[in-house]
């Protein structure tokens, strides 16, 4: 047992050191010329992911600009919306541009550099609505993007609203496009939203949406600051001064906000031909697939990864708690495991993400964060099935074993563990499958996995059936094919079971 143990020791301590060694790469080492601005990519055209999967529009383009005028590169870290402030205020990231309203409130957490662009709040309708004014929304369902300005006048009884009528249904949604799919999709009765995006999700769907203006006085954007950085704040307005006066702030008013060229989509009144060009349009024409591949190789990388790390730490977390059926009692190393197995189980694995990401990592490296995320939570339950493996195996298999001259380790790793395997499989392969659905939530900490892809594609192309059942199928052929693959290695084992 000793030099079996030894070894899991040893791995445990190589492995923590690696995590170590990542987390402090990616957490501490800092370019004093480059500037970490985090943004939420789903409010066109100030930004959104191109077919590439990297954050792009107006607010991308601008920061980019200003920051290349002093001399300085920018890094994008792409998240929630309402997380921007949230990262700002903890270190995680350096600035936020991301289509931010300038409010008393907010100004109590950051600072706000010189206002970029003036907006005012519009509503969306459905191209037969009466509504002609905002008043007559109260009593109504209304959609807005979560912390918005539009979500502040839309609630009654906060201090900007003006909507009064208590019976109001507000309905809350991450991203400006999925509010306005619930319009769309008959949810809602209008939706706020400021008015840039508003156009921008109208000129999409000029046979089904109109907006109209709700009169109020026009909103600053600008971008936030730690209260703590006022040589990046006076860095960003004095950037800022010199793209307006060299011409690049004009340019791209031009590129995101004059009169392009509208794409009109193909359509046909059979049904069969009118899905082909549905699918053409969302992953041909508007580069879709090569969201979902890159999606796709995320996935992968970080369930291959966990895994290995969940076995691994497992493994350990299994023998640590088998030292107390040894020796009969609790142990120290049965008790540290004991402890970590019931935090693990008795909080949500997104919970565990956030904390991983936003504060462990700062922020940074999202894919690493993930896999020690996924891995560390996944070796809680493979700990549990190993050891239920091991204690299932008859003990007069181990009282054979050294009656044989075999010592502990011997026993446990020729005799025990081969019939534990065979025993613990199933378990182990439904473990692995509910993993890598799992990380279909990383979304949540900006990592672009297959379900984040379809959620970009859904904001590009206001399509919802053929993304999702896309990304469905795709799961389910990956656990399809792992499925097939463990029940061939199970009947390769129970070979020697056949008398």
């Amino acid at each position: 047992m000793k030099k079996l143990f030894s070894k899991s020791k040893v791995i445990a301590f190589c492995l923590l050191v690696v995590l170590m060694v990542v987390g402090l790469t990616g957490c501490k080492t800092k370019n004093d010329k480059v500037i970490r601005v985090g943004t939420n990519a789903e409010f066109p055209p100030f930004e959104y992911m191109d077919e590439n999967g990297k954050p792009t529009g107006f607010d991308i383009e601008l920061i980019t600009a200003i920051c290349n005028e002093m001399g300085y590169e920018v890094e994008i870290v792409n998240m929630e919306f309402k997380s921007l402030i949230a990262s700002i205020q903890t270190g995680g990231i350096d600035a936020s541009i991301a289509g931010m309203t300038v409010t008393e409130e907010r100004k109590q957490s950051v600072n706000f550099s010189e206002s970029y662009f003036n907006a005012t709040q519009y509503i969306i309708l459905p191209i037969d609505s009466s509504i002609t004014d905002i008043a007559q929304l109260n009593g109504k369902r209304i959609a807005v993007q979560e912390g918005t300005t539009g979500d502040l006048i839309a609630t009654p009884g906060t201090e900007d609203s003006m909507i009064t009528d208590t019976s109001t249904v507000i309905k809350r949604f991450k991203k400006g496009t999925d509010a306005v799919l619930e319009l769309k999709n008959g949810g809602v009765d209008a939706v706020i939203i400021d008015s840039s995006p508003a156009k921008k999700f109208v000129s999409s769907n000029t046979k089904t949406l109109k907006y109209i203006d709700t009169n109020m006085d026009a909103e600053e954007y600008a971008i936030a600051v730690s209260k703590d950085k006022n040589e990046i704040l006076d860095i960003i307005n004095e950037g800022l001064i010199k793209v307006k006066e060299n011409g690049t702030y004009d340019a791209l008013i031009e590129q995101y906000f004059g009169e392009g060229d509208v794409v009109i989509r193909k359509t046909s009144d059979n049904w069969f031909i009118n899905l082909w060009y549905t699918f053409e349009f969302v992953f041909i024409s508007n580069g879709g697939y090569k969201l979902i591949l890159s999606g796709l190789g995320t996935t992968l990388l970080i369930s291959v990864c966990a895994v290995l790390l969940g076995v691994v730490l497992g493994m350990v977390l299994a023998f640590m708690k088998l030292t107390e059926e040894k020796k009969h009692k609790k142990t120290l190393l049965s008790r540290i495991a004991s402890l970590y197995i019931d935090i693990i189980r008795g909080t949500p694995v997104i919970v565990q993400l956030l904390i991983m990401y936003m504060i462990v990592f700062q922020n940074r490296i999202g894919v690493v964060a993930a896999i020690v995320t996924f891995g560390m939570n996944s070796a809680a339950y493979v700990a549990e099935i190993i050891r239920a493996g091991i204690m299932a195996v008859d003990h007069g298999q181990m009282e054979g074993g050294r009656s044989l001259g075999f010592t502990y380790g011997q026993t446990m790793r020729f005799i025990i563990l081969p019939q534990a395997i065979k025993n613990i499989l199933p378990a182990l392969c439904n473990e692995f499958i509910v993993l890598i659905k799992e990380t279909s939530v990383v979304g949540y900490v900006a990592v672009q996995d297959l379900t984040k892809a379809s959620d970009f594609i859904i904001s590009r192309t206001y399509e919802t059936f053929i993304p999702l059942i896309t990304i469905a199928l795709i799961y389910y052929v990956i656990v399809k094919v792992l499925s097939k693959v463990f029940a061939a290695f199970e009947r390769r084992l129970r070979k020697s079971d056949k008398r």
